[in-house]
C-alpha cells in the first residue's frame, strides 16, 4: 500500500517536525519532510493526521500478555490475540516474554513462539525474552519458585535449540552457581543478557558485565534495595554505562520522582520503557492468573494474593504519557525511550525505532491524550480507531 500521512506533528524521535508529511512505499518510509517540501505522488492514499502526533512504532522488549491471553498459554489463538492487542496500542515490535515452567513445557512454549514468528514474518512479534528460568528464588517476584531451573549450559543449549535463534534477551541472576557459564554461552549465541530477579552484589555485576550482561530487567523491581555499604544490582545499573535499564513507567512499579531521578542519572539514551504487561492488560478488574498463581487486578494494579506486584497492565503509549506528565521528560526523550532505545538493544536500530527515509514503515499516530489513533506496520494499516 502507498500512503501519505499529512499534517501531523512528527516526532523523529530526536526533533519535532510540525505539519510534516510522510510518504510510505513498499513497506518503507520513502520520504519525510515539511509539507511544503514534499510532493505527494498520484494514486497515493492520503491520510490527514492534523493535530496528531506521529512516532516510530513502539518497541516493547518485555510483554507477557494482554486482552486476557498470554504468550505462555497453550491456546492456539493466544499469540495472535496478544499481538493484535499491542498493535492497537502502538507497539510494532514486541518480544514475547516467557516465564519459567517445567523443562518440557517451557521448551514447548519457546518452539510455539518460534513457529509463529516463522509463519508471520510481518507480525509485530519479533523474538522472545526469556524472563528466566535461571532466577534467584529469594527475589522471584511473581515467578513460581517451583518452576525455576538451576543454571547449566546443557539446559541453556536446549532452550537455544528450541528457539531457533529467536531468543533475543534472557533475564538471569548472575550470582547463582553455574550462571556465569550460561551467560557466556548465551552471549556467544548473540543473546542480550539482562540482570534481574537477582541478589547479586556489585562484584557479581562486574563479573556479569565481563561475561556479556548488557541490560537490567525492570529496574528496582525484584532486586535488593539500594544500600550504600553493600551495593548490588541497582548501583550497577545506575553506575555502569554498559548496562541499559528497563523501566515500567506505570507510576506503580517506580514512583514518578524516582523515574525522574533515573532520567537524570542514566539519561534518555540509557532507559528502555517496557510494559511487562500480563493477561490482565486491557481487561476489567478481577481475578486472573500468572504462572499458575492467582492474580488480582484493581485500579490497573495487578498483585498476587500476598500483595506482590505481578507484572503490569501498561502499554507504551501510556508509559510515554507518564514520563512526560509525571517525570518531566521531554516529548522527544519519552518517545525515544519507547522506540529507538529498545530497537538498539536488539540490534534493529538500522531500520526500526526512528522516522527517516529508508526506515521500516512502522508508525503510530496518537491523539493529544496519547491514545492510539492508527498503527501502521510494514507499510500497512494494522489498526485504525473506530470513530
Amino acid at each position: 500500500m502507498s500512503i501519505a500521512l499529512v499534517g501531523g506533528k512528527i516526532i523523529t524521535p530526536f526533533r519535532i517536525l510540525n505539519n510534516g508529511t510522510i510518504i510510505i512505499k513498499d513497506k518503507k518510509i520513502y520520504e519525510l519532510g515539511k509539507a511544503a517540501d514534499v510532493k505527494i505522488p498520484d494514486q497515493y492514499k492520503v491520510i490527514d493526521v492534523s493535530g496528531k502526533m506521529i512516532s516510530a512504532g513502539f518497541v516493547d522488549l518485555l510483554v507477557h500478555g494482554g486482552n486476557n491471553y498470554g504468550f505462555a498459554d497453550e491456546a492456539e489463538e493466544s499469540i495472535q490475540v496478544v499481538s493484535d492487542y499491542f498493535l492497537a496500542n502502538g507497539s510494532t515490535t514486541v518480544l514475547a516474554s516467557l516465564f519459567a515452567k517445567p523443562e518440557e513445557k517451557l521448551l514447548n512454549d519457546v518452539r510455539r513462539i518460534a513457529d509463529y514468528i516463522d509463519a508471520h514474518p510481518n507480525s509485530n512479534i519479533k523474538g522472545i525474552h526469556m524472563e528466566g528460568p535461571y532466577l534467584n528464588k529469594e527475589l522471584k517476584g511473581a515467578m513460581n519458585e517451583s518452576y525455576l531451573w538451576k543454571p547449566s549450559v546443557e539446559s541453556w543449549n536446549k532452550l537455544w535449540e528450541a528457539g531457533r535463534g529467536y531468543i533475543k534477551i534472557m533475564t538471569i541472576a548472575p550470582e547463582l552457581p553455574g550462571a556465569i557459564e550460561v551467560l557466556r554461552a548465551a552471549a556467544n549465541n548473540g543473546v542480550v543478557l539482562s540482570i534481574g530477579h537477582s541478589m547479586a552484589d556489585y562484584a557479581d555485576i562486574e563479573v556479569a558485565i565481563d561475561n556479556g550482561a548488557a541490560h537490567v530487567t525492570h529496574i528496582f523491581n525484584a532486586m535488593r534495595p539500594f544500600h550504600h555499604r553493600n551495593p548490588g544490582v541497582i548501583l550497577g545499573a545506575l553506575l555502569r554505562s554498559e548496562l541499559k535499564i528497563e523501566l515500567i513507567a506505570d507510576t506503580l512499579h517506580v514512583h514518578p520522582a524516582v523515574m525522574e531521578l533515573l532520567l537524570k542519572l542514566k539519561g534518555s539514551n540509557g532507559i528502555v520503557l517496557v510494559s511487562d504487561s500480563i493477561r490482565a492488560g486491557g481487561m476489567h478488574e478481577g481475578e486472573y492468573e500468572f504462572a499458575n498463581q492467582k492474580v488480582f487486578m484493581k485500579n490497573k494494579k495487578a498483585v498476587l494474593e500476598d500483595g506482590t506486584l505481578a507484572g503490569s497492565t501498561l502499554t507504551l503509549n501510556n508509559a510515554v504519557k507518564n514520563m512526560v506528565e509525571t517525570a518531566n521528560a521531554k516529548l522527544t526523550e519519552a518517545f525515544r525511550m519507547a522506540s529507538l532505545n529498545g530497537a538498539k538493544v536488539i540490534n534493529m536500530e538500522s531500520h526500526k525505532g526512528i522516522l527517516a527515509a529508508g526506515k521500516d514503515a512502522d508508525i503510530v499516530v496518537l491523539n493529544d491524550d496519547y491514545s492510539v489513533e492508527m498503527t501502521i506496520i510494514a507499510g500497512e494499516i494494522g489498526f485504525q480507531k473506530k470513530n
